[in-house]
């Protein structure tokens, strides 16, 4: 049930970009929508709204990583479970993102300046933080739905970019965005950051604690036995 889920997952996702970009292709050619259209407003929209779900699934995904969690396995899970389901809400949201740049006449992009990194007709080394960042964002959604399929630890690392990716996410977002100039936006990439980088230190302060401790239970217990 779990598999059927994951590839309507990918129908899904894969059939809304395929038609949007149909669309999009279509209005480039013939020009039938208004200039007028909001089309960069809504492209802001979508990065920002992409960088929201992205920033509350990974918040989410450190702290299932936390020990408080254990002997309390449903819980956790369900905490796993919107957390997957922010990030691969916020990956598709991501990928919908820079669609409109096609049609939009403040930065018009072709199509391969939208799918190559750096080869942006404005700001292409920002652009490109971008694109790298959706790639990595696939990759990411990809090997967690292969995660069965591979060693634990191979996985654990895959995941672990993920933090390169928030953090690639955020510079993309301040210095590429033009909503950065804006106090409440801005405060709120310095918000998001300070909060990531508050629960990876509480949840590294968490897991050094236990492991402290076990060892200096492990050093009683052998002294214990050499009396």
């Amino acid at each position: 049930m779990e598999q059927k889920h994951k590839g309507l997952k990918w129908t899904i996702g894969l059939a809304l970009i395929l038609i949007i970009s149909l669309f999009i292709e279509m209005e480039r050619h013939t020009g039938f929508l208004s200039s007028a259209a909001p089309t960069w407003l809504i492209v802001r929209i979508l990065g920002i709204t992409a960088y929201l779900l992205l920033f509350c699934g990974i918040c989410l995904g450190i702290m299932a990583g936390m020990p408080i969690w254990r002997g309390r396995k449903k819980a956790r899970n369900r905490l796993l479970k919107t957390h997957f389901l922010l990030n691969t809400t916020g990956t598709f949201v991501a990928m919908l993102h820079p669609l409109l740049l096609i049609i939009d006449p403040y930065v018009p992009f072709s199509w391969m300046q939208l799918l190559i990194p750096f080869t942006a007709p404005k700001e292409p080394f920002l652009y490109g933080l971008g694109t790298l960042t959706l790639y990595g964002l696939l990759f990411i959604l990809i090997t967690t739905d292969l995660k069965n399929k591979m060693p634990v630890k191979l996985w654990r690392s895959f995941h672990l970019i993920a933090y390169v990716l928030f953090l690639l996410a955020l510079t993309h977002g301040i210095m590429g965005g033009t909503d950065a100039s804006n106090i409440v936006i801005f405060s709120m990439y310095v918000v998001t950051f300070v909060v990531v980088l508050a629960l990876m230190i509480a949840q590294i302060h968490m897991v050094s604690a236990i492991k402290n401790k076990a060892l200096r239970n492990q050093k009683v217990t052998e002294r214990g036995l050499h009396r």
